[in-house]
């Protein structure tokens, strides 16, 4: 049986498609998901085709101490799986994040010798890493012990590297594994050729309004290019929830010449057919682990503007479309989309490639693979 230890399975549907997957290989799991919103309960549910599969969501989080008191907060966790799921029957953990679940693993895996794999996110790197200066010692102690170190994307393991000291990578590094999530078979089903430049020069951004993901600094790069420069350019605004939600929607408001806002897109032909109508997909996010969005749009034929050292950055070449380097402003923003729109005509999307790094049955055939060769090795009795 495989444990996954998930705190986030309730808020993402990236870990419910990878579990189907597994499903269908005839592996046995046990999803534990803690959460601190009750409404999360339910979130995701899978018909499992093995019958001893399950979802386990414990309503034992708070919102503000177990924030700061991350050491009292994974035993916690520690002890409710110890009463809630016979530990006698886990052959291996997979942890979906180094802290808050890779802590959790790592715990487990000192009491009752059970192997297991830790992910790395950019939470991880970006906030307990950067703040928790008194966990990282614990940090590199679940990095040395865990039999596997997943990485999502090229990007975040290049800054993975480089936050680490050498010492501490010479250690870990023949253990590290670069997987990709992968999207929504309804993309991969249904690919299509990059979109003939008409001269209808429409862009188009799919995600919510968080402030990391810049979608006011792309709104102001749309009035510069047309108010400044005479450049027609039009961008079509999907998405909700964050805190610049209410500015962006405003902005969109007071100029409908140059923004159309779709608000939430829940259903993917209605999306698929909005990708179909632009030229090009646009989000400088930071702080992005990998961005499925991306995939979707480059299955659409989109060439891709994206930010320098994030996110899908370094997953593949430069014909996928225009890297933004940090710090973003209006100028380089601009400039990549000028250079994409001169340049349109040299992206080229391998959809054959697409198939092979993103479609969930062959993530979850790699991911059979690692857990197959962990449980192999003589390091574990179990």
């Amino acid at each position: 049986m495989i444990l996954h230890i998930t705190n986030d399975y309730s808020g993402s549907t990236v870990y419910m498609n990878l579990i189907k997957e597994l499903d269908k290989r005839g592996l046995t799991q046990v999803i534990y998901n803690p959460i601190r919103d009750q409404g999360r309960i339910g979130n995701n549910k899978i018909e499992f085709l093995q019958n001893d599969s399950k979802i386990i969501y414990d309503y034992i989080l708070n919102k503000y101490g177990d924030r700061i008191f991350y050491r009292y907060k994974i035993a916690k966790i520690v002890k409710n799986i110890e009463a809630k799921i016979d530990l006698s029957q886990v052959k291996l953990i997979h942890a979906h994040t180094w802290y808050s679940d890779g802590g959790v693993a790592y715990l487990l895996s000192k009491r009752y010798n059970i192997p297991y794999i830790v992910a790395v996110r950019s939470t991880d790197m970006a906030f307990f890493f950067r703040y928790q200066i008194f966990s990282r010692e614990f940090g590199r102690k679940i990095l040395f012990s865990a039999a596997n170190i997943i990485h999502i994307s090229k990007a975040y393991y290049d800054r993975f590297v480089n936050l680490l000291k050498s010492s501490v990578i010479d250690r870990i590094k023949d253990k590290i594994k670069v997987v990709p999530n992968g999207i929504d078979d309804f993309w991969l089903n249904n690919m299509c050729q990059k979109k003939e430049n008409d001269g209808k020069l429409s862009l188009i951004y799919v995600g919510s309004f968080v402030s990391r993901k810049n979608v006011k600094l792309i709104q102001k790069s749309v009035i510069f290019l047309n108010q400044k420069l005479g450049v027609n350019v039009f961008l079509n605004v999907v998405g909700d929830g964050g805190s610049d939600k209410k500015e962006v929607v405003e902005v969109c408001q007071q100029f409908p010449q140059y923004f159309k806002y779709h608000g939430a897109v829940r259903d993917k032909g209605h999306l698929l057919s909005l990708y179909r109508q632009c030229l090009f997909f646009i989000m400088p996010s930071i702080n992005e682990t990998f961005g499925l969005v991306y995939i979707e749009a480059l299955s659409q034929g989109l060439p891709i503007i994206y930010t320098a050292n994030d996110g899908i950055d370094g997953f593949y070449g430069a014909e996928i479309g225009e890297r933004v380097e940090k710090p973003l402003s209006v100028g380089k923003l601009v400039q990549a989309i000028l250079v994409l729109l001169d340049d349109y005509e040299k992206y080229e999307i391998d959809k054959n490639i697409l198939i092979t790094n993103h479609k969930w049955r062959n993530i979850s055939k790699r991911y059979t693979g690692l857990y197959n060769r962990v449980l192999k090795s003589s390091q574990f009795s179990r």
